[in-house]
């Protein structure tokens, strides 16, 4: 009992040096005042501009691609990226796409070929 009880109060007070060795600065850093824009993921819907470096969202909002090489093919056509926004610059950095498709509606009639026995 005694050897336990040792062996925790060595654990405790070594912990807390530890923890006192290391002091926190209150003062800022010149690294840390610096101005950071707040990057934020989103999933966004537009058309590709012609020369696949800028995005045209459905209320007429051109958001400037940091990265075209993702967009590269898709030109002129309407996708749903996953990306970071920089709203400061009005940029974006494509992570991911997906090509928005017209929706199709299928229709038949029952005197379609398919439908004769």
């Amino acid at each position: 009992m005694k050897s336990m009880f040792s062996v925790a109060l060595v654990l405790l007070t070594s912990g807390i040096a530890l923890g006192q060795s290391q002091p926190q600065s209150a003062v800022a850093t010149p690294e840390s005042s610096v101005a950071r824009p707040t990057m934020k993921s989103l999933t966004v819907s537009g058309k590709v501009s012609h020369d696949g470096r800028a995005l045209v969202t459905d209320i007429d909002t051109e958001w400037a691609i940091t990265n075209p090489e993702a967009l590269k093919g898709r030109e002129a056509t309407l996708v749903t990226v996953k990306c970071f926004v920089d709203s400061e610059r009005n940029q974006l950095r494509i992570l991911s796409v997906k090509t928005s498709q017209p929706e199709f509606r299928y229709a038949s009639r029952s005197g379609d070929s398919a439908f004769r026995r």
